[in-house]
């Protein structure tokens, strides 16, 4: 009896202990900024997504590298967040005049990929981002 008791805590414990399936390293792909990587990271009771590489369209509205490009994504059921990512407006010299956090959605697909939307006050679909997991 003691044995199966002690293997329900093991079990607990392993469930309890496993990361978020966004915790990892992201890729873009799909779109001009392509080949951008985000490290997602467990910070307290919510992640934080790290850019580690900007490319393409993310270089030219001023991303660098270490920007936190999301933040405060919390759960909201299985394979699902709602986070913020990072807005940024550059002047036609290339300097920052605007970066905000807008309101997203995460969702891991079932072909392993997260989709990301955020909706915009002019935009009834949406923008979607798309990320492949590296490690």
């Amino acid at each position: 009896m003691n044995k199966l008791w002690m293997l329900i805590a093991v079990i607990v414990l392993c469930i309890t202990c496993a990361e978020e399936p966004i915790v990892g390293q992201w890729e873009r792909f799909g779109d001009d900024a392509a080949g951008s990587f985000v490290q997602v990271e467990a910070i307290g009771n919510t992640y934080h997504g790290i850019l580690l590489v900007p490319k393409g369209i993310l270089v030219d509205l001023g991303f660098a590298q270490n920007d936190i490009k999301w933040r405060d994504i919390r759960a909201v059921s299985p394979n699902k967040w709602r986070g913020q990512d990072l807005i940024k407006v550059p002047d036609t010299s290339g300097s920052v005049i605007e970066a905000e956090y807008k309101d997203a959605y995460f969702t891991l697909l079932g072909d392993g990929v997260l989709e990301i939307r955020k909706f915009v006050e002019e935009e009834e679909i949406g923008t979607v981002q798309k990320w492949r997991r590296v490690r």
